[in-house]
């Protein structure tokens, strides 16, 4: 009950904090341009056939949330996990609720294997498929990132006429904790030697002098003696976890031709989401022709990147920042412009996607609810039974 509480009370908070953080991209976008013009592009979708790119715009949206937990879905099935299809897809879509309402986008993958030892799956093959699939993620990405170089002169050249050149530094910072962030997870996956450094670090804390010496305050000593037991008792777990995560890594990349399946439905998924910028920019009345397309789908991979490292939930405030000023440079429009596109951009993608996603757990939540009732009743008949025989 509890644990519960606790739980209500964290989401409560989290919940909280990003409707702060949506109040200020609010104010964000709506200081930065001219509230009529941005006006005046929303109703740009009324005339003639805008609102069919808005409806392609949201389509796409769509697709990119349907293809999404399909990676996860395939190493489930390889890796033979207990959940079923349709419990890896619950779980796998609710990955975007708790990265949007968590800093750093960090609670979603935590949430997933969580979610699987829920179905009575091991906590190593859970994390073996949560990593496989977020590596997955991040293989894709940061190959849409790359491309995206190719035409950072024309990015540039945008930025320049705006005087905003100190973007390309933030980008730099995106772009290299982006490739870090794939190295570790990757290297955390199949890497002996990360582990064994890990464990050095931990061995030479769990050491020190500090954690194990007397004190004169009797508080001091449980205090610091606790937290050196902790670390000493925590050695041989992670270990453990280690040694278990990595063998669920290398089993699940062993199956090649699933590996091979999940990479190219991420590049399709990925490439839906990078692609619904281009219509609701024809939708808001934007003059830009279909050669543009490629440039604003890796206009966007690269703004995204940029500013991905921003420690609020989604990235929220930053993303939309970089987002319109990348955007405005790529397609040539005003700031004021560029904003009514963010605005639809971001409904779409994050508050959309994220009523979806929590849609998908409420969903999962309640199949497990239910099982555990199904499980209880022959426990409950029994005792009922017993009870009335005596």
């Amino acid at each position: 009950m509890d644990d519960k509480k606790k739980s209500k009370k964290k989401l409560i908070s989290n919940l909280i904090f990003l409707g702060l953080m949506t109040i200020l991209v609010i104010i964000l976008v709506f200081s930065l341009g001219d509230l009529q013009n941005i006006a005046s592009k929303f109703q740009e979708i009324t005339q003639g056939n805008n609102w069919a790119w808005l409806i392609a715009a949201f389509g796409l949206c769509l697709a990119y949330f349907a293809l999404w937990p399909l990676s996860q879905c395939i190493y489930g099935k390889a890796l033979k996990v207990n959940a079923s299809f349709t419990d890896s897809y619950l779980i796998g879509n609710s990955e975007h609720f708790y990265n949007g309402i968590t800093p750093f986008a960090a609670g979603g993958q935590p949430f997933q294997i969580y979610s699987y030892t829920k179905r009575n799956t091991t906590t190593a093959k859970a994390t073996g498929v949560v990593l496989a699939s977020y590596a997955t993620f991040m293989l894709v990405t940061n190959a849409f990132a790359i491309i995206s170089l190719i035409f950072y002169p024309q990015i540039e050249a945008g930025l320049k006429q705006m005087n905003l050149e100190w973007l390309k530094y933030i980008a730099l910072v995106g772009f290299i904790i982006n490739f870090f962030v794939l190295i570790c997870t990757v290297a955390l996956g199949t890497s002996r030697h990360l582990k064994g450094f890990f464990v050095k670090i931990l061995t030479f804390f769990a050491n020190l002098k500090m954690f194990h010496k007397e004190r004169k305050h009797n508080w001091s000593n449980k205090l610091f003696n606790g937290i050196g037991k902790l670390l000493v008792n925590s050695i041989p777990t992670f270990t453990q976890y280690c040694d278990n995560t990595q063998t669920a890594f290398k089993e699940v990349w062993n199956h090649k031709l699933a590996s091979l399946l999940a990479i190219l439905i991420k590049i399709v998924a990925m490439a839906c989401y990078y692609a619904i910028p281009f219509f609701i920019v024809k939708s808001v009345g934007i003059e830009i022709g279909a050669d543009t397309f490629i440039l604003v789908l890796f206009s966007t991979s690269f703004a995204i990147t940029s500013v991905v490292w921003m420690p609020t939930p989604g990235g929220t405030a930053g993303i939309e920042f970089a987002f319109m000023i990348v955007l405005a440079a790529a397609t040539g429009q005003a700031t004021s412009d560029a904003q009514a596109v963010v605005l639809i951009w971001r409904m779409l993608t994050f508050y959309f996607i994220l009523i979806l996603s929590f849609i998908c757990s409420a969903i999962f939540e309640a199949k497990v609810s239910k099982a555990l009732k199904k499980e209880a009743e022959p426990l409950e008949n029994i005792s009922n039974d017993s009870s009335s025989s005596n």
